[in-house]
């Protein structure tokens, strides 16, 4: 199950993750299977790289780790810059990571909103301006996004302060439950330069952020 958590001496590595003398030197020998949770405090000890860290926790649960909220590439402003469509790429918590020219274009002179999740379900922007017919066709599976970020990223607390702001505002509650989230859908939104197009989202992922693409159809 991925290399052993460290050369420290046994005891102290016992003691740095929480558990019992002698665990985490069963577990080395086979002798014993961590709980994820365990196991995920092993691997943040020295002497794991995120290569076993991923290796260890498929071969103990058979899925890949949560990853991060806070890490993403130096690379994805590349990554969108270079996609001519509509693109961002959004953090767990709703943070704007990477947006290029396209996307940050169908904005006023406020400008750009740093929070995404928080710009698209809860203002009045969004909500009024942006977002053709906001309540059917864009919250229900934005808001469903959110939903399955919060139960991945419960432990953060950015996470759970987003979820918990989404899940106290009034006409959030109102809405539909939905049996899927924001990709593949389509809708119409208002552009600042290009006027109301019909676009189909595209979402992907890449480090536990998300990769929205809004394609735009033909005139």
């Amino acid at each position: 199950m991925g290399r052993e958590p460290s050369r420290e001496y046994q005891p102290d590595v016992d003691e740095a993750v929480g558990c019992c003398v002698g665990v985490t030197e069963k577990i080395e020998n086979d002798r014993m299977r961590p709980s994820p949770d365990l196991y995920l405090r092993i691997a943040a000890s020295p002497g794991f790289s995120t290569h076993d860290l991923r290796l260890g926790h498929l071969d103990l649960c058979g899925l890949e780790p949560p990853p991060a909220v806070n890490t993403s590439s130096p690379h994805l402003q590349r990554v969108v810059d270079g996609q001519r469509e509509m693109m961002c790429v959004v953090a767990p918590d709703g943070r704007l990571v990477a947006r290029n020219a396209a996307f940050s274009a169908m904005f006023d002179d406020e400008g750009v909103p740093e929070n995404f999740w928080r710009w698209a379900l809860l203002s009045d922007c969004a909500r009024d301006a942006v977002l053709v017919d906001w309540e059917k066709d864009w919250a229900p599976y934005l808001l469903e996004e959110c939903r399955l970020l919060f139960f991945r990223y419960r432990d953060h607390a950015a996470v759970r302060r987003l979820y918990a702001d989404l899940t106290d505002d009034l006409r959030l509650q109102s809405l539909p439950r939905v049996g899927t989230d924001i990709n593949g859908r389509a809708g119409s939104l208002r552009h600042r330069q290009n006027g109301t197009r019909r676009v189909h989202i595209l979402a992907a992922e890449s480090e536990g952020c998300r990769l929205l693409t809004f394609l735009t159809e033909s005139a």
